[in-house]
């Protein structure tokens, strides 16, 4: 049992020399921490050590501070047991020790005997509360481990395919509030010599690999000052969410350092290699299911870029948009993705022979088929998050190899207009069998009066009266577009028409709908635009002078 740390306190430099030895007269339980001489030595020796004091004896009337003021402002920040000694027999004084909870009042001059006594019923008090606070930390710490348990349950339930999103329940309400960042980590074709593994090993691989990845997140986690959290997908797949610093800049520096660290540490300990896929920053844990998807749609890049490395949307976007031509095939590619998501085919074919004029300006064969490739995952990628099921990887490898297989240009044309069609017509059936359309269009009018309120998924949901994360996935498949995607396209489409009232400040206009913060808001319209607010007043609703 650890020793009773001491702090004496009394501005007689006798009375604390005899108090000090009737201390250590009481056997090794009791430390002397410090002997000092007023209230404000103790205050300020309490804030430097953290408050490791167990036992304070301390007199009452002392200059600078006296005991009774001192033992009141230490308590507001530490917890400890006080014994004071005072030459005053006065009730009032008695009455203000216990009130500032002292354990006792002992009068001089102090009897040795009945110190060495109460000091001996004091020393077991200490340990029994010890004790108690030992057993309520471990207490604590199991249910933290359970509550964490419980917590990877959840998420693992909620990437799970086929599961019953309607009975989740408000199961965010589990976790921080916060942003999110969701990784996938999926094994890259394994090596050759993998062959010969039985059952067995495979087995001891998966255990292997999860074991990295869920020591990496909860290392890095702690680092970061975030949380973490890690499950199995499937024998070569796993998942990871990080909730991020709040610091946008040390958040971005967070999850990226993470997935190095991840596929380094797996390269350097395994015989394989993994690629990672995240999903953009998640500010609404709800839309877990979206992030699946999108991390899913990422992966599928492996097929042009190759294995080993990181997915994210920022480098797909700057690695198809390097150039103006290229840009513009982004563009198309993009607008071409929510036409299908929209059941929009006439639009999505429309799109498509805009993305051939411009492949075939192409340089290379390999080029083309590079390009015509990454039409094709976004239309797989549009069919796989509109339909809630996960497309194969393996039908994927299918086109791509029916793709190369191509005698002439208007075959390889043919052959991409055709998975535009199925996949628009295959979404179409999907949703006329659904019957919620009714809540969807509800939950869409009263978002639009609500633009500039706090617009929570829990809050809109909860207005057609669906499970959060259900109602997240009915809107997906009925629009083609999520919850906080809607949102954001209605809230700058008022503010553009807010912009054409030269007398409103812009953060009048920010807050009017819904970004109390004006930069975050600059920067969500310029993405929806492609000018800040200012220009595109200036370009839509300037006049020239007559």
């Amino acid at each position: 049992m650890s020793t009773i740390r001491t702090l004496i306190v009394d501005d007689e430099p006798r009375i604390r020399r005899g108090i000090e030895r009737l201390i250590l007269s009481c056997g090794e339980d009791f430390e002397i921490a410090a002997v000092l001489s007023d209230g404000k030595e103790a205050l300020d020796y309490m804030h430097a050590c953290g408050g490791a004091v167990d036992l304070v004896i301390s007199d009452v009337k002392m200059p600078e501070m006296d005991g009774l003021s001192f033992v009141k402002e230490a308590r507001r920040h530490y917890s400890f047991f006080a014994l004071f000694i005072s030459g005053y027999d006065d009730f009032a004084y008695l009455q203000a020790a216990l009130r500032e909870g002292a354990i006792d009042y002992v009068l001089k001059p102090v009897d040795r005997d009945q110190f060495r006594l109460r000091l001996g019923e004091i020393r077991e008090q200490i340990h029994q509360h010890s004790a108690r606070r030992f057993r309520l930390g471990e207490l604590e710490q199991k249910a933290g481990q359970l509550k964490k348990t419980r917590q990877t349950q959840i998420l693992s339930y909620t990437t799970s395919i086929g599961v019953d999103l309607s009975r989740l329940g408000y199961w965010v309400d589990d976790f921080p509030h916060g942003c999110y960042q969701l990784m996938y980590v999926s094994l890259d074709t394994p090596p050759v010599k993998s062959r010969s593994f039985t059952a067995k090993d495979w087995e001891a691989y998966s255990y292997v690999l999860e074991n990295i990845i869920e020591e990496l997140v909860h290392q890095h986690a702690a680092a970061a000052d975030a949380s973490g959290w890690c499950w199995r997908g499937g024998q070569s797949e796993f998942w990871a969410l990080l909730r991020l610093p709040e610091d946008e800049e040390a958040a971005s520096q967070c999850w990226r350092e993470l997935a190095e660290r991840i596929r380094l540490a797996i390269t350097m300990y395994t015989p394989f290699t993994v690629s990672i896929a995240c999903a953009g920053v998640l500010e609404d844990l709800y839309l877990l299911p979206d992030a699946k998807r999108e991390c899913l749609s990422l992966i599928q890049y492996r097929l042009i870029e190759g294995g080993n490395r990181l997915f994210v949307p920022q480098q797909v976007t700057e690695a198809v948009a390097a150039e103006d031509r290229q840009g513009r095939m982004y563009a198309a590619a993009s607008r071409l993705k929510q036409a299908v998501e929209q059941l929009q085919l006439e639009d999505a074919m429309a799109q498509a022979k805009l993305y051939f004029a411009e492949i075939e300006q192409g340089s290379s064969p390999e080029m083309i088929l590079r390009e015509v490739q990454n039409l094709i995952i976004q239309v797989h990628a549009a069919s796989m998050e509109g339909n809630s099921v996960i497309g194969s990887a393996v039908t994927l490898e299918e086109t791509f190899e029916k793709l190369r297989r191509a005698a002439h240009w208007q075959e390889l044309k043919q052959a991409v207009l055709e998975q535009v069609q199925e996949a628009v017509r295959g979404m179409e059936q999907m949703r006329s069998s659904r019957k919620l359309a009714t809540p969807v269009e509800l939950a869409k009018a009263w978002i639009k009066g609500q633009l500039s309120g706090d617009l929570t998924i829990k809050r809109i949901a909860d207005q057609v009266h669906m499970n959060p994360t259900y109602f997240c996935e009915c809107f997906k498949n009925q629009t083609g577009e999520t919850v906080l995607d809607y949102i954001t396209r209605e809230r700058m489409e008022a503010a553009s028409e807010k912009l054409r009232d030269p007398g409103l400040k812009l953060t009048e206009i920010s807050q009017g709908v819904g970004y109390q913060d004006v930069k975050y808001f600059s920067r969500l319209f310029k993405q929806w635009s492609g000018v800040t607010p200012t220009q595109y007043r200036e370009q839509k609703f300037s006049h020239p002078a007559s």
